[in-house]
């Protein structure tokens, strides 16, 4: 009686987990029909005036090639800011004679302002001061993208909506070349895709984003990116809080053509979970409820395993429930991949990565995801492009450096 109790509650755990995984699918079907949905809405007549702000430090993998893409755009109107700390950064060095071979594009090059806090936010926020009577749009890109030509046109349609207080595009990573951690950074990146087009979870992605620039003021950029990590997070919070829409645009996905190993793939994931939890724990509550669900489940499907080798082939009914999310995770993320790569045949072109490799990547993504849950509960530190930051206060950071730094994260 006590074996057949057990049965049956495992039995009915397995099925209330199993809801979760067809909950899973029915998300990468919505997902799928916002794709389509807003690919009919693409390449409107919209053509506003656009000013690129583009933070660099350090030549990213294909930088030249990433630049050619920024500055080769089938759009009449745009120049682009390329924003550094130092004047003797090797990326602005180099940009000057790439510029040259696209005279129609103006670009410019600033130095950002003098800050304790020396970076990408820093950066953005120094060359709001350097916009023109002229800009209608600001658009944000990070020097790691390699965008196609019609990126600024499809990444500016929603801002027509006066609802619409940011339009953000996604990135795809395509590792040159497919190894497991390079696969798993991609994959766990795909992940936040989810949300793309949830109201209350969405969010705007830096490396690829437009807002108005009557809009700079009345949200307070200048203000929020004081002495902070996140740039699109806080943005996000500030167009949540002027209760406007963030619109994704599905075209507008764009490859980063880099690997990662295992150091790399492990401190990039964290420190995006990092940024959640200081910036938008919603997010980070979903994840938490999420894989602790799928992760739950295969280990109560493992456990079951063992109790048919103990107590009969009757547990290999709930065990086969519980394991049940192991496929289910493998087709959400083919449905997302293809979904995303429907909007954006040349990033879709570059992914030639054989499918047993993905499934093997998308199955490790949970419980790289509960290590950085795990690991980023309270974080005190970050460490970014060679930096460590103090994090205690999220909206006020502190860079820390030499023994501070050394004694922080030893």
């Amino acid at each position: 009686m006590a074996l057949d109790s057990l049965w049956i509650g495992l039995t009915l755990l397995a099925v209330l987990t199993f809801l979760a995984s067809v909950a899973s699918i029915v998300q990468g079907i919505r997902l799928r029909g916002g794709v389509r949905r807003a690919v009919r809405l693409a390449l409107g007549a919209f053509l506003p005036s656009v000013a690129v702000i583009l933070p660099v430090r350090g030549l990213d993998v294909g930088f030249d090639e990433n630049v050619r893409g920024l500055l080769s755009q089938v759009y009449p109107r745009y120049r682009i800011l390329v924003v550094a700390d130092d004047s003797a950064d090797p990326a602005l060095l180099r940009i000057q004679p790439i510029a040259r071979e696209f005279p129609r594009v103006d670009v410019g090059t600033i130095l950002s302002d003098p800050s304790p806090l020396r970076g990408k936010v820093n950066a953005l926020r120094s060359a709001l001061a350097h916009l023109g009577l002229d800009d209608e749009v600001v658009v944000f890109a990070d020097s790691d993208i390699r965008p196609a030509p019609d990126w600024l046109r499809q990444l500016v349609q929603p801002l027509a909506d006066s609802t619409v207080g940011v339009a953000t595009g996604f990135r795809w990573y395509l590792p040159p070349r497919p190894t497991f951690w390079s696969l798993v950074r991609a994959e766990w990146n795909a992940v936040s895709a989810n949300v793309l087009f949830d109201p209350r979870r969405s969010f705007a992605w830096g490396g690829s984003c437009a807002i108005r620039k009557d809009l700079v003021v009345p949200l307070r950029l200048e203000d929020r990116w004081r002495d902070v990590l996140s740039d699109d997070l806080i943005l996000t919070q500030a167009v949540r809080e002027a209760g406007l829409k963030i619109a994704y645009v599905p075209a507008a996905l764009v490859p980063t053509f880099e690997g990662a190993d295992r150091a790399a793939c492990t401190e990039w994931c964290f420190r995006q979970m990092t940024m959640a939890t200081l910036y938008l724990p919603i997010v980070r509550r979903y994840a938490t409820a999420a894989f602790a669900v799928f992760n739950g489940s295969i280990l109560f499907g493992i456990a079951c395993l063992a109790l048919a080798v103990v107590w009969g082939v009757a547990y290999l009914i709930p065990a086969a429930i519980f394991l049940a999310p192991l496929p289910v995770s493998i087709a959400k993320a083919s449905l997302r991949r293809r979904a995303l790569f429907s909007a954006a045949p040349k990033v879709a072109a570059g992914w030639n990565v054989p499918a047993l490799r993905t499934a093997i990547a998308a199955i490790a993504v949970p419980w790289v995801m509960a290590a950085g849950l795990l690991r980023t509960r309270r974080p005190t530190t970050i460490r970014w492009r060679g930096h460590t930051y103090d994090v205690s206060d999220p909206h006020h950071v502190r860079l820390l450096d030499g023994a501070l730094a050394r004694d922080a994260t030893s």
